[in-house]
């Protein structure tokens, strides 16, 4: 299996991802969000660029839509919530669509749209990712970053997810991909420790949302894998 990583949403070209399978990271919080989501019994989650679309579509929609996303890490107006994956409980979002933008995660899923196979990971279901993963031949995954920056959390569950793939495969790994993998591993015991050096770890924190982070760190408490079936993302 041939592995490579990007960094950013908005380093994913055609070029990169074409034919291949994809899976995006957002750990805080798009990625999460979106599995929490079709765990808890969405119909499906639909990844927009903008506000406007996000209200074009519940408009024109035939289902019961539920808008959700941030700009900043701040709710955005007229959306019915956030992003933070708690606002997303079965009574809330089950049955229902999840229409989402965010700044980060929504734009890299859109970016890799031709992909063969796109998925969706956090370190929430990184061992059912890995599963799905373990028979592939060539994987990117795709870090989304912050605002077109690296960022600690994405790299280091990319990271997991590798780590977990070389007990599953035999893996061949990019530069960047070595690198992500070895971030991991040197800290795979304390993750949201190392994770909490960085910004976007403190702008969350500073606005108060400690159990967001508390469990977007959680490994492994979802089998629910998104993928990306022509209209929307489901659940795998």
């Amino acid at each position: 299996m041939k592995i490579e990583v990007i960094p950013t949403a908005q380093q994913v070209d055609t070029n990169a991802v074409k034919g291949k399978t994809v899976v995006v990271i957002d750990v805080l919080r798009a990625t999460s969000v979106m599995i929490t989501a079709l765990n808890n019994g969405a119909k499906g989650v639909v990844p927009v660029l903008s506000p406007e679309d996000a209200f074009d579509i519940k408009e024109k929609s035939h289902d019961e839509v539920i808008l959700g996303g941030e700009r900043h890490a701040e709710p955005i107006a007229g959306f019915d919530y956030g992003n933070s994956p708690f606002s997303y409980s079965s009574s809330v979002i089950k049955g229902k669509v999840l229409v989402m933008t965010t700044t980060n995660g929504t734009l890299a899923i859109k970016n890799a749209m031709s992909a063969s196979e796109l998925l969706v990971a956090s370190f929430i279901n990184d061992e059912a990712v890995a599963n799905m993963l373990a028979n592939k031949d060539e994987v990117v995954l795709v870090c989304s970053g912050n605002n077109g920056l690296y960022t600690l959390e994405d790299a280091l569950c990319a990271g997991r997810i590798m780590h977990l793939l070389e007990q599953r495969s035999s893996v061949e790994l990019s530069d960047f991909a070595l690198a992500a993998k070895a971030l991991y591993q040197a800290h795979q015991h304390n993750v949201s420790d190392i994770a909490s050096k960085g910004f976007h770890y403190g702008v969350l924190l500073q606005k108060g949302y400690q159990a967001d982070l508390e469990y977007c760190f959680t490994q492994n408490v979802s089998n629910t894998v998104p993928y990306w079936d022509g209209k929307w993302l489901v659940s795998k």
